[in-house]
């Protein structure tokens, strides 16, 4: 569901931004995204990924100064997933952390 392309335009290509204007809930009433799942097997870490969430991703914009390898720009970084038990990129992302 979260790559049907009758439901997001788009639906391969990473853009965060298309959830700004949208009014779904995520915790598994709407499904057009229910990432933790719905039901008598929803995740149970699902609301301590909703209360982490904001703390984390502060944390590591505060902390890392993100850079792309191989002087790539943004748009050619490549968003494939790879096989395996969890969701991996297939080229990973590097932070290199501040240096004080």
């Amino acid at each position: 569901m979260g790559r049907d392309p009758n439901i997001w335009s788009d639906p391969e290509m990473f853009m965060p931004e298309r959830f700004l204007d949208v009014k779904i809930d995520y915790k598994g009433q709407d499904f057009e995204l229910i990432p933790f799942g719905a039901g008598r097997r929803m995740c149970p870490g699902r609301n301590l990924a909703s209360r982490m969430l904001h703390i984390i991703l502060g944390s590591l914009i505060h902390k890392f100064d993100w850079k792309v390898v191989g002087n790539k720009r943004p748009q050619e970084i490549d968003m494939g997933e790879k096989f395996g038990i969890t969701l991996q990129k297939a080229e990973p992302l590097r932070a290199i952390p501040i240096k004080l």
